[in-house]
């Protein structure tokens, strides 16, 4: 709940900032549009959603139909004025708990271009237009060709964790290595600014004094002497940490949401979600390779005696402790241990036919046995015991996944009826 609420709480901020959030289908066909995206645009919410967002923004379709990770990119868009503005995109596709893709997200923020300098300022003597660099609140700096700073703003001082900007023009006489947190991402900044005249919207960590690090959005244009020839750049750049920080918290905040929706909150391994989607995966990969497949049914004996005896906290260990014990009694990596419900667990055993699934079975059994956990409630031993089904099948057209599980539970029965405390198995 904690994590939902965090979600939430990510969501509205999202919501009341300037970063447009945009979700589509797997067809781009708009389905959420926030306020943002309405401010920025210039599209309602009922204009936006149904359409394809390509009609609205001019995306690179083919990048976001094909999109399998998370992406970024520049564009410009034409606002009602006629003006050229500057959109930061990051977009990541929409995927279902069976990794199938449902469509793409997408967030959207409208980047400031780089300031030019109006006829009016020409006018202004050079202590007004110092003054007025270092009241801006984005760093402004200027690089010569040889990599020293040679001129910055008080802001991009700070940006970069000097006292000044006279401490840090006296500092910084290799740009790319001393600005830059990211090798390859300053012999980028180099190569583009230098073969282009001028860069936008480039992302990139910034390193500071004390080898921290910010992450900022910068732009560069080439300046020119008096003979045309390239002397350095000017450059300005936008701390966006803030920005950076709330796409990570949303990534990790939608992680732990995926974990939690398929592990088993007191048992901490998986819980029956997964179980039925991994088995349902398994069942189609043994039915092409045509291999056998095992799934072990395990039921605690006298389970409820001993909730009645012992209290339901007792009963939480006891099943945190057995389900330890079958995870580590299941060696291989590709077996599949998971809470079926209750006082029952579950295992897949790909390519195993039914003596294997024996060994397991014993296996587990015993392991648990072995545990000696004190059950005065039970009618066959003094301490926990199992009870185990096993089954195998060849997987074929003219059965499915639940035969399987049904024949497992049948044997889960018979070993019950039997006396508990054991384990026997079926095939077809």
């Amino acid at each position: 709940m904690k994590l939902i609420e965090r979600v939430l709480a990510l969501g509205n901020l999202l919501e009341f900032s300037d970063i447009a959030y945009i979700e589509t289908d797997i067809s781009l066909r708009i389905i959420s549009w926030n306020s943002a995206a309405q401010r920025l645009f210039h599209y309602s919410e009922d204009q936006a959603l149904g359409r394809y967002l390509s009609n609205l923004i001019p995306v690179d379709k083919e990048t976001l139909l094909n999109c399998t990770r998370t992406e970024r990119q520049s564009i410009q868009i034409q606002d009602k004025a006629g003006e050229n503005c500057d959109y930061q995109i990051t977009c990541t596709p929409i995927k279902s708990l069976k990794a199938e893709r449902l469509g793409v997200a997408l967030t959207v923020e409208k980047m400031s271009s780089p300031p030019e300098i109006h006829p009016g300022l020409k006018a202004l003597s050079e202590q007004e237009i110092q003054e007025l660099c270092n009241s801006a609140p984005i760093g402004i700096y200027h690089v010569s060709l040889d990599g020293k700073l040679n001129v910055a703003n008080s802001e991009y001082a700070w940006m970069l964790g000097y006292e000044s900007p006279e401490a840090a023009i006296s500092q910084i006489h290799d740009f790319a290595r001393q600005v830059f947190f990211d090798e390859k991402k300053a012999e980028e900044f180099m190569f583009n600014i230098l073969e282009s005249d001028q860069i936008v919207s480039f992302r990139s960590r910034l390193k500071r004094k004390d080898n921290s690090f910010i992450w900022a959005l910068c732009y560069a244009k080439v300046t020119r002497n008096e003979s045309g020839r390239v002397n350095g750049f000017n450059g300005f750049s936008i701390n966006i940490s803030a920005v950076v920080r709330t796409e990570k918290a949303l990534e990790e905040a939608n992680q732990k949401l995926k974990i939690i929706s398929i592990i088993d909150g007191l048992t901490q391994i998986p819980n029956r979600r997964h179980f039925d989607e991994t088995l349902e995966k398994e069942w189609k990969r043994h039915l092409r390779k045509e291999e056998e497949l095992s799934v072990i049914l395990c039921d605690i004996d006298f389970f409820k005696p001993y909730n009645d005896t012992y209290g339901h906290q007792a009963g939480d260990e006891c099943l945190k402790k057995v389900a330890r014990t079958i995870q580590a009694s299941v060696l291989r990596p590709e077996d599949f241990t998971a809470r079926y419900g209750g006082e029952e667990f579950v295992l897949i055993l790909p390519n195993t036919n039914l003596k294997g699934a024996k060994e397991v079975a014993e296996r587990v059994r015993t392991a648990v046995e072995n545990l000696e956990v004190p059950h005065e409630g039970s009618r066959i031993a003094p301490h926990v015991t199992l009870s185990l089904g096993g089954a195998t099948v060849t997987p074929h057209e003219h059965c499915s996944a639940h035969t399987l599980v049904d024949m497992a539970d049948q044997a889960l029965y018979e070993a019950k009826e039997g006396g508990r405390n054991q384990s026997l198995g079926k095939q077809m």
